[in-house]
This record gives C-alpha cells, structure tokens and sequence, in this order.
C-alpha cells in the first residue's frame, strides 16, 4: 500500500543521469530544486535555475552552470519532504532566524562490475551554504560510502557510514570539510546504489 514516505522514496528510481561529470562517469542521477523557507508561511517553491558551484568550492565540476530537471510535483508537496525541512529549519534556527533559503538535491550514486560510484567526486570540498542536510534514503548491494567530516585545517574529526533510512548528518558548511568514499558493489554481477537528499540552507534576510 503506497504512503507519501513509500512515495517518497521510490521517487530516487526516477533520477535523470547527470550529464555533467567532468570525469565522464556514469554514475551519477539526479534532479534539483529551490525553495523558501519563512517561518509560520508554506514551503515556497522559487522558480526554477541551473546549479552553480565556483571552482573553489567545487575544483572538478565548478565554474558552469549546470541544468538539472527538477524535482516532481508529488515530491514537492510531499509531507515527508515538508517535515525533513521543518525538521531541519528547527535544528539550525540557533538565533531566530525567519527566512533559508534552501537549495534540494536528489542524488543516486551507482556501482556495478566495471565502475565505482563517487558520492562527491570532487573530494573534500564545501558547498558554500551556511548548513548541510545529508540524509540516507537507501543503499542497495553497497560497501563503501563513508561519510567524513573534517576541521577547516582538512584534520579529519570522524567517519560514519549512513545505514538505515532516515539516517543524517546535519554540519555547519562554515566550520567544517566533509566528503564520501566511493561505493563498490558486494555482489558485482548487480547494480549497487546509495540514494540520499541533500538540503543546503542559505540564511535570508526577511523583508
């Protein structure tokens, strides 16, 4: 019997492929969208743009501007999205802060028998937002994965690895580095993945 997290989940098997991988890997889907958030108001979807990392942030595919389709119109008004961002704003909300803006991506990472899936192909970086939500939707057929967390001198302060759903690591994007190591498939005649939805909040100012 479906539910909206049944839908919800289900919607990582409907990711376009990212055509944007410098490495020219294949293993990389996708779709992202922006949105307000205002205290007290309905999640306010923005219309829609490209992504845009500068080379400091992102060194391998920064500089350009890349279009990715957005996220379907079930997903956004989807409780189970609403509830992530609510749950988040609240986490994060240290001094009262009214209006985030909130970039959302979608993300499955791939593996199988002759290539490696790269969760953060760019290494160790930071996205330049004033938060990062890092939430596991599922891992299929996967080893690998760890999620690293480093000071702003790269010194590593710890790894984990996502496992169940729901499982998230919600960082300050000023004061700390994170990345993930690759994932490999266990049994390598099938498809690995990790699916995960990203969320980078953007302090506003309310006007």
């Amino acid at each position: 019997m479906s539910s909206p997290l049944n839908d919800f989940q289900a919607s990582w098997n409907d990711l376009p492929a990212d055509q944007f991988l410098s490495d020219g890997g294949h293993y990389r889907y996708r779709r992202y969208s922006v949105f307000n958030w205002r205290y007290n108001q309905a999640l306010e979807l923005l219309p829609h743009e490209p992504h845009y990392q500068s080379t400091y942030r992102n060194a391998m595919n920064g500089g350009i501007y890349r279009d990715y389709e957005a996220f379907k119109n079930n997903i956004i008004e989807n409780i189970v999205l609403q509830e992530i961002i609510e749950w988040s704003v609240t986490n994060i909300s240290f001094y009262q802060e009214k209006k985030w803006r909130i970039q959302a991506h979608q993300f499955r990472i791939e593996t199988n028998n002759t290539e490696s899936g790269k969760p953060t192909p760019e290494g160790i970086h930071k996205d330049g937002a004033d938060f990062i939500l890092i939430m596991l939707l599922h891992r299929h057929n996967i080893t690998g994965g760890v999620n690293h967390i480093y000071d702003n001198n790269k010194n590593l302060l710890f790894g984990t690895v996502l496992e169940e759903l729901g499982d998230c690591i919600l960082l300050d994007d000023r004061k700390v580095w994170h990345g993930v190591s690759e994932i490999h498939a266990l049994d390598t005649s099938k498809t690995g993945y990790r699916d995960v939805l990203v969320l980078t909040f953007h302090q506003q100012v309310l006007r």
